[in-house]
């Protein structure tokens, strides 16, 4: 029969049922009286800790019914447990001492770990490994309400991905490969720097990037090459290309820029130089004594000019530009008075102009005299041929004296 023996050597032993084996409790240093185990109807309470020693050693709780088993930590302020949750069939790591309730964490049959709270990896350079270097693809699944989203490690690409929804490779946003290329997937997907406000933002080597979205966006649409780009330069060398027919010409048209052909500005050029509108010619048909200081009033006008008018000998001009001024005088013959003729603008004479002869009688009979000058004129100025002398005027193809202008350009 089973019996328990205490022996001398403070040994307590319980034999089986056939009295050939026994388990002992051996009693070792003890140097005061304790209460070790105290044993009730429905639980035995150890009163210092309990070691399990041996090769392997194993704690088993629970003996393969379907119930929950559990060590509960009963703590001053919180209590804490490690159970089974049999209908689960969840090892929990939770709160308080009831299993299944506020779990921290649980691992099930499948050995998937799900957290209930947050994670702080603490320490110096603490690090968390994600797969065993095994051929296949490792992610982390934000689990959302509307959308997923994952970042993983796509094996097959050897790619780092963040992608939509929760199948790594599939819908990727960014990538990034073995070379840290990185790649914003293609398609109707935008990549904004919402803090780029030329002060701020994006950078390119370093160096900010102080153009606005709209100044680097009027490049859209240019097919100019670099050197093309650079003509526009004012430090660029001025080159000796022969113009030709048809060959453009880059126009700032009121504050836009625009081409142009060398043809359409050959036609602006001439039509701006009008020398219809913007001249006169006049003769005197008869001989005529100017014996004092006057306007010379060379009564036949032969030419007037739209925008030119004329009275009693003044030309008003309505056009600024330079002019070609030019005249033709001759004495009478028999006639020694004193012939002293300038041109005037604006009643004042003007230098270079001035046409004299003697009173000697010795004058060449019929002397003529040409003269040219260029002249600034501005809108509205008056031109005059001023001064005496007995000029011979005729009125056929013989004539001798005549003055006109015209507008050279601006």
């Amino acid at each position: 029969m089973a019996e328990i023996r205490i022996n001398a050597t403070g040994g307590v032993k319980l034999y089986d049922a056939d009295d050939s084996h026994y388990a002992q409790i051996l009693a070792g240093t003890i140097s005061s009286n304790v209460d070790v185990l105290t044993l009730g109807s429905s639980s035995a309470d150890f009163n210092i800790p309990v070691k399990v020693l041996g090769t392997t050693p194993t704690l088993t709780i629970g003996d393969a019914g379907a119930e929950d088993t559990k060590i509960v930590f009963d703590g001053n302020a919180q209590d804490f447990y490690i159970a089974l949750d049999d209908s689960a069939d969840d090892l929990l790591i939770g709160l308080g001492s009831t299993v299944g309730t506020t779990p921290a964490i649980s691992i099930d049959e499948n050995l998937a770990v799900k957290t209930y709270g947050d994670i702080t990896m603490t320490g110096t350079t603490p690090v968390l490994t994600i797969g065993d270097a095994g051929a296949e693809d490792t992610a982390i699944v934000f689990d959302g309400n509307a959308q997923d989203f994952y970042i993983g490690l796509d094996d097959s690409a050897d790619d780092l991905v963040i992608g939509l929804g929760s199948t790594v490779g599939t819908t990727p946003a960014i990538s990034i490969n073995e070379d840290r290329d990185v790649t914003i997937s293609d398609g109707a997907i935008d990549f904004d720097v919402a803090s780029h406000d030329t002060s701020n933002g994006l950078k390119l080597g370093g160096t900010l990037v102080t153009a606005t979205a709209a100044e680097l966006n009027i490049m859209d649409g240019v097919t100019s090459t670099a050197a093309e780009i650079n003509l526009i330069d004012g430090g660029t060398a001025r080159g000796t290309t022969a113009l030709a027919s048809g060959d453009g010409i880059l126009i700032n048209d009121g504050g836009t820029m625009r081409m142009t052909n060398v043809d359409t500005v050959k036609t602006y050029m001439s039509s701006a130089i009008d020398c219809d509108a913007d001249s006169w010619f006049a003769t005197l048909d008869s001989e005529t004594d100017f014996s004092s200081n006057q306007v010379l009033d060379f009564s036949n006008v032969v030419k007037l000019g739209s925008n030119v008018t004329e009275s009693a000998g003044t030309f008003t001009v309505a056009t600024a530009g330079w002019y070609l001024i030019y005249r033709t005088l001759t004495n009478k013959g028999s006639d020694t008075s004193l012939a002293d003729i300038y041109v005037r603008v604006n009643d004042t004479k003007v230098a270079a102009s001035r046409t004299l002869w003697d009173t000697s009688a010795d004058s060449p009979q019929y002397y003529g005299e040409g003269s040219t000058l260029i002249y600034e004129l501005d809108a509205s100025d008056t031109v005059q041929m001023f001064g005496q002398g007995y000029l011979y005027g005729i009125a056929d193809d013989r004539r001798l004296c005549w003055w006109g202008g015209v507008r050279l350009g601006a």
